[in-house]
């Protein structure tokens, strides 16, 4: 009995050639969704499965084999493999303070750490900055022995590494990803990294509650800056309600830099975005 469902495929290679091509995951609730660019940025697939992997180490690393197996993909030997972590409890430390000492008291002065977690510390060369989250110790490790050159990484990560190269060609800009009742934000002021956090909200009035908020607190003008939108869809109510308070609104581009087929041209990238920015 597979402990897996296929949810979606594209895939316009057959012979993938895995020591030219990359392999991005990001992990979800109800299991995981990815992509495979080659060498010279070309888009390979995309896909996406539901599969348990909140199960002891040998059935996560058993269950993730099994997936990739099925559309003939074997997980080993890629270019360069990058896991996102869904993780809410992370931090980032200016480059010049952070001693790999202490990333456990750095990550808990505002986070609950448990005795469970690991804790993961990536440098930003662009930020010049560290970026420390904590992820349960079972679903790491699982995933760490199907792929030991994994470099594992939390969304804020990956928002904030985009939201830099293009920040200097906006004054301000606020980027926010939408995923599974969350919304994770990255806010550059006058093209520095200014805020990174996370929020929960139920209806739209809350999702421009929070936008506003944040402004409000950071001293940006609702006027003067640029909201990228990405990940899961948005709601007309939620799009209406953004653009009636916010001036430019518009959506992330996260195959900027990646060769798109027309395979790809149907369907939602910006709900792949961590797997493609």
């Amino acid at each position: 009995m597979n402990t897996y469902k296929l949810e979606s495929l594209i895939k316009i290679d057959d012979n993938i050639i895995t020591s030219e091509t990359n392999l991005s995951i990001c992990l979800t609730a109800s299991g995981f969704y990815f992509s495979l660019v080659d060498n010279k940025y070309r888009l390979k697939c995309l896909g996406e499965f539901s599969v348990d992997l909140n199960g002891g180490i040998t059935q996560i690393m058993m269950n993730v084999k099994a997936c990739f197996t099925s559309i003939g993909v074997h997980i080993f030997n890629f270019n360069n493999v990058r896991i996102v972590c869904p993780s809410t409890r992370n931090t980032w430390i200016p480059y010049r303070l952070y001693d790999v000492s202490k990333n456990k008291e750095y990550l808990s002065t505002t986070n609950i750490i448990h005795s469970s977690d690991t804790i993961i510390a990536n440098t930003s060369e662009k930020l010049d900055a560290v970026n420390i989250f904590a992820y349960p110790l079972h679903v790491y490790s699982g995933l760490k022995v199907v792929m030991p050159k994994a470099h594992f990484v939390c969304p804020s990560y990956v928002m904030t590494e985009y939201a830099f190269d293009i920040a200097s060609l906006k004054k301000d800009t606020f980027i926010i990803c939408k995923r599974e009742g969350l919304c994770d934000f990255v806010l550059f002021k006058n093209g520095q990294f200014t805020l990174s956090n996370t929020f929960t909200y139920k209806t739209p009035e809350d999702l421009i509650y929070f936008v506003l908020y944040t402004m409000q607190q950071t001293g940006i003008n609702s006027g003067d800056v640029c909201l990228l939108l990405t990940g899961e869809a948005y709601t007309k109510e939620e799009q209406d309600i953004l653009q009636k308070f916010v001036k430019e609104v518009s959506y992330a581009n996260p195959t900027e830099n990646i060769v798109l087929s027309e395979e790809f041209s149907n369907i939602d990238l910006q709900k792949y975005f961590m797997v493609l920015a």
